[in-house]
């Protein structure tokens, strides 16, 4: 195995550039995930405490659990809820959101009985202990609810947005076409006390069925990003900002015009300083597989030209995070013709600085997304590792 490696100075053109810095290094940190564990999430708070949650399963029950870092470790595991029930997957995994050093909420997936691809978002929320799920979503229909991004809207509030299928309920197969039974992308304000829906929004009413959302909090008000789709079978990441009690109309992050029939299960990544937001995703536009960012100075109402972040055949799979001094994107790219999770942090005016290889990682669905948070003036990464004969999941530190 090789040893994460700091790239500086002209190692692979294109992708890595010249890029000069001092020798850095990763760091593996011991976490409480057991044998059998998988797709992780990562998150940091207003304290600068890092939460993990992670899915477990055995005798075909699913264990969702969580632990904090502290002083240098992970805290002991707790155990959130579990079940036989729920929908587990590689790309629509659960997610958690903490605020000022405490868990906020959690969500899952669970099956709706008799369809195969029918699933339920429940929330838990947190008050010292967790409370009861409630649905996210308030339809009956048996379709597709997932892809949940979730972010604090102050100390008792959470904003969530997902993939609503509620319009797709009794389509046909010749029906795809059709954008008025298309996937919907849908958020809610949620009193985490209660726990209950305060107000509920329809984004856009056609969206990428199978891509991950992203969301994030600015100086002046929440952005959420997302995979679009026109009736051209254009499937271009866009945004919609909300801002003194409104949403403004979805338009595209940039006009990558990727023609694709169905979807790539390859969403977008956010984060923002303030008034300043990066954005990542992944494109195929033209036959060419690209990682790409883009930046706004003026809390996420406009956008620069994009950055080219990797276009030496890429998986994507993408994370973001923006710090006070950095810009840190994560993605599976190529090392040496391996797979491998590749991190590039920027400065915040979209200037390279270093590039990491991390580690060698499959390309399988099993694999899943790796993460990314930022840990004190550095990072912490989370991945599922499949190369021994159950996956488990690891966590790293770029300091």
């Amino acid at each position: 195995m090789k040893k994460l490696l700091l790239l500086s100075s002209c190692l692979i053109i294109g992708l890595f550039g010249c890029v000069s810095s001092q020798q850095e290094s990763s760091k593996a940190i011991t976490n409480p995930a057991e044998s059998n564990s998988s797709f992780p999430r990562l998150t940091t708070d207003n304290t600068g405490t890092v939460f993990m949650s992670w899915v477990e399963e055995k005798d075909n029950i699913a264990t969702l659990k969580y632990a904090s870092f502290q002083e240098q470790s992970w805290k002991s595991a707790e155990e959130i809820a579990s079940d036989s029930s729920w929908f587990v997957n590689w790309a629509d995994f659960p997610t958690i959101v903490s605020q000022n050093g405490k868990p906020m909420a959690v969500h899952w997936l669970k099956k709706v009985p008799g369809n195969a691809y029918s699933y339920n978002i429940k929330l838990t929320s947190y008050s010292n202990t967790w409370s009861a799920p409630m649905n996210l979503h308030e339809d009956n229909t048996a379709t597709e609810h997932g892809f949940v991004s979730m972010t604090p809207a102050g100390d008792s509030k959470i904003l969530a947005t997902w993939l609503d299928g509620r319009n797709t309920a009794n389509r046909k197969q010749d029906e795809y076409s059709d954008m008025s039974k298309a996937m919907t992308l849908r958020a809610a304000f949620v009193d985490k006390d209660s726990p209950e829906i305060i107000e509920k929004f329809e984004l856009d009413s056609s969206v990428c069925d199978c891509c991950n959302t992203a969301i994030t909090d600015t100086d002046d008000g929440y952005l959420v990003i997302y995979r679009n789709r026109t009736s051209e079978e254009i499937r271009d990441i866009y945004y919609t900002k909300y801002s003194n009690g409104t949403w403004t109309n979805p338009q595209p992050l940039n006009d990558d015009g990727w023609h694709i029939a169905g979807c790539p299960v390859n969403g977008p990544a956010v984060d923002s300083n303030g008034q300043d937001v990066a954005a990542s995703w992944f494109t195929g536009a033209n036959g060419k597989a690209m990682v790409k960012m883009a930046l706004s100075n003026d809390n996420g109402t406009t956008f620069g030209s994009p950055i080219i972040v990797d276009d030496v055949s890429p998986t994507g799979r993408v994370d973001l995070n923006y710090s006070d001094s950095k810009i840190w994107v994560s993605w599976l790219g190529e090392y040496e013709d391996e797979a491998a999770l590749m991190i590039r942090s920027y400065a915040p005016d979209g200037t390279p600085l270093n590039t990491h290889y991390l580690t060698d990682i499959s390309k399988k669905r099993s694999a899943g997304f790796p993460q990314i948070t930022p840990y004190k003036n550095g990072l912490m990464i989370a991945y599922t590792d499949v190369s021994g004969e159950q996956p488990v999941v690891r966590t790293k530190i770029i300091p």
